[in-house]
């Protein structure tokens, strides 16, 4: 279902991305959140891609949690203008997982639009991977108990990275990737039993919490600073 109060770039999301994402089809596209709430139970939604911004009455955040505890929709996807990814680590915890956070301007990337898609759709999380680019951890924070090399795998769990995928861009095999994984659960003290969330979304999760943009680093990719 895609939600979006702006009408040609609603038909842009719909005929310019979704359509060409593979063995995936549009079942409803709105103007406003009432009308996505009022048609889903009827449609069999299994994601949302969601503005943020959708003008008067419910956003796309609060649109997102309402369809997670009352429809089928297994996943959201948030689209912004601005570099707010941190607004996931604040979603309440019955929600917390299945969700991606992407730019607008990034739409265009047809594959990472698919990536954030399914990824959110498993129960994971995905950031836009022009944001995470300019994450860095905080100080005083659980992020201390990391080494330099976790901090580029968490960074690459963020962007939906599988562990081959991080091997890849890190030059580690993939066994390296899965103890290092293994090892920032656990210097982060994350257990499944704890919350019952996997504990690769609860990683994801901290980071982003305690992760800050570089001053010098990304606006909103049109010249706008980060708010």
């Amino acid at each position: 279902m895609i939600v979006e109060d702006e009408p040609l770039y609603r038909e842009l999301l719909n005929v310019g991305v979704v359509s060409r994402i593979a063995a995936t089809k549009v079942v409803g596209s709105f103007a406003t959140a009432s009308q996505a709430l009022e048609a889903a139970p009827e449609l069999a939604v299994d994601v949302l891609l969601t503005d943020i911004d959708l003008g008067p009455g419910m956003n796309g955040v609060n649109l997102g949690i309402a369809m997670r505890r009352q429809t089928s929709v297994r996943g959201v996807v948030l689209l912004s203008n601005l570099a707010l990814p941190t607004v996931l680590s604040t979603l309440p915890a019955d929600v917390s997982g299945g969700w991606s956070y992407l730019l607008k301007t990034s739409v265009a990337e047809v594959r990472q639009v698919g990536r954030a898609m399914r990824s959110a759709a498993r129960g994971e999380l995905l950031v836009d991977e022009h944001l995470v680019a300019h994450l860095v951890s905080q100080s005083d924070t659980p992020l201390d108990r990391l080494t330099p090399r976790q901090i580029e795998v968490l960074a690459g769990m963020a962007q939906g990275w599988s562990n081959r995928r991080i091997g890849i861009e890190l030059l580690l095999s993939t066994r390296s990737v899965e103890s290092i994984v293994s090892n920032i659960i656990t210097n982060l003290d994350l257990r499944e039993a704890d919350d019952g969330m996997n504990p690769r979304v609860s990683s994801v999760l901290l980071y982003l919490q305690h992760a800050a943009f570089d001053i010098h680093g990304v606006g909103d990719r049109s010249g706008e600073p980060a708010k």
